[in-house]
């Protein structure tokens, strides 16, 4: 089963004579360990896939299938818990917080989750520790160079 299924999926914004279609019948399956990369030109529909997948908004039609859990039937508050649990974000300008460590940076989503200071302290250090920043927790975004910045995010 894929983790993550696309059928059908569209995306329509506005109504009537000012309506605008962003995503026409998109069919997409992930799988556990796959890189995938969502490219097209401008006004594509890259960002508002993205959007989706990261159950950021929802579709308008089809169907999108989170280990096999319908996503377009949760509410906002369903998809949030969602996020907090399964996703993450990097984002092109990393969006770390200039005045706390790597560590810190790599803790917050856990501290949304609700993980006690350990398992946050634990889990965030195996995270930097994967990507070779172990010796740099305690470095701010500013002490680090773009790509270790890129490995924090």
């Amino acid at each position: 089963m894929s983790i993550i299924s696309l059928r059908n999926v569209t995306k329509t914004y506005g109504t009537g004579a000012t309506m605008f279609q962003a995503l026409k019948g998109v069919d997409l399956d992930i799988e556990a360990g796959d890189f995938v990369a969502v490219m097209g030109p401008s006004g594509s529909g890259k960002s508002t896939t993205m959007n989706i997948l990261g159950c950021l908004d929802v579709p308008t039609g089809g169907t999108f299938l989170f280990r096999g859990h319908h996503i377009e039937t949760l509410t906002r508050d369903q998809r949030a818990l969602l996020r907090r649990k399964y996703l993450g974000f990097v984002f092109q300008g990393f969006n770390l917080l200039s005045r706390t460590s790597a560590l810190e940076n790599v803790e917050l989503p856990l501290l949304y989750r609700g993980e006690d200071k350990k398992t946050r302290h634990d889990l965030g250090m195996a995270a930097l520790d994967k990507v070779g920043l172990a010796n740099w927790w305690d470095h701010t975004p500013a002490e680090l160079s773009g790509g270790q910045q890129q490995r924090v995010a």
